[in-house]
């Protein structure tokens, strides 16, 4: 699938503050959800943007609390996310939409098409700690990314950018990792999304079987959750499996090229 779009980023208005989101593409609506890396984002998607709005509306908005949008203190992780995207439909004026989820943004698509199934016309989740509800310390640990990293997450990803605005793009997410409260209020959030018993009370094990939308699940064959794949099917009536042998677990990055002719595929 050929690279053919300009990604522009734009902003919202929401409940909470500001959000940006990443859109290119004409026709039915696309929503990407990202990972759980903080200097990534939806800026991830950047690679899976070019090559999906040859065909649809696409459109990847960071979640609540990730910069550069604004920052909401006391935010539950796994509520508010989910909601976060009902009201970006909203906003949008969207009825519906396919969803695609990636790592942390597939287990929030999979509790979004549970809770809003007419919100969802397909959904495709990647391999993500949600299937399961296992722990994840790591994520109640948080510390601001050096300026390095940050770099090196959107050099990853955003090659089609100029030297000057992969720069200018580094430093507006600095700005805001940097700024006083940013920190306390991502932390705190993530902290409730390491939380064990949150964790267990949202895994999707037993909402699969209630989720109604056309589902894929697309997963990298390095991630563990591959080796359940056969069982995650079996969950969603009528769900499609697929494995990308020459991927992991950020496989929407990893291999883009086989993870967007998957998707197209799925979507029609």
């Amino acid at each position: 699938m050929a690279t053919t779009a300009v990604v522009t980023s734009k902003e919202v208005a929401l409940s909470h503050g500001k959000t940006r989101y990443l859109e290119a593409g004409t026709g039915h609506p696309v929503i990407l959800l990202h990972g759980a890396a903080v200097a990534g984002g939806a800026d991830d998607f950047r690679p899976v943007i070019e090559r999906l709005s040859a065909r649809y509306r696409t459109l990847a908005p960071d979640f609540i609390n990730w910069p550069p949008g604004d920052t909401r203190d006391n935010v539950d992780a796994f509520p508010y996310m989910t909601d976060h995207i009902r009201e970006f439909q909203d906003a949008l004026g969207l009825e519906s939409s396919h969803v695609v989820g990636a790592t942390m943004g597939g287990w929030i698509a999979g509790l979004f098409a549970y809770e809003s199934p007419n919100r969802v016309d397909k959904l495709v989740m990647t391999g993500n700690p949600g299937f399961h509800g296992a722990a994840n310390n790591r994520l109640a640990q948080f510390e601001v990314p050096s300026e390095d990293r940050v770099r090196q997450a959107i050099e990853r990803v955003a090659s089609s950018l100029s030297e000057a605005e992969r720069e200018a793009l580094v430093q507006e997410k600095l700005r805001r990792l940097h700024e006083p409260g940013f920190a306390d209020a991502y932390g705190q959030m993530m902290k409730t999304m390491a939380d064990p018993a949150n964790r267990v009370r949202f895994n999707l094990l037993r909402r699969m079987p209630h989720i109604t939308a056309p589902t894929l699940l697309l997963l990298g064959k390095g991630d563990p959750s591959s080796e359940s794949g056969g069982q995650l099917q079996s969950l969603v009536s009528g769900s499609r499996l697929h494995i990308i042998q020459d991927g992991a677990h950020q496989v929407h990055y990893e291999n883009t090229e086989e993870f967007c002719n998957v998707v197209a595929e799925f979507l029609g």
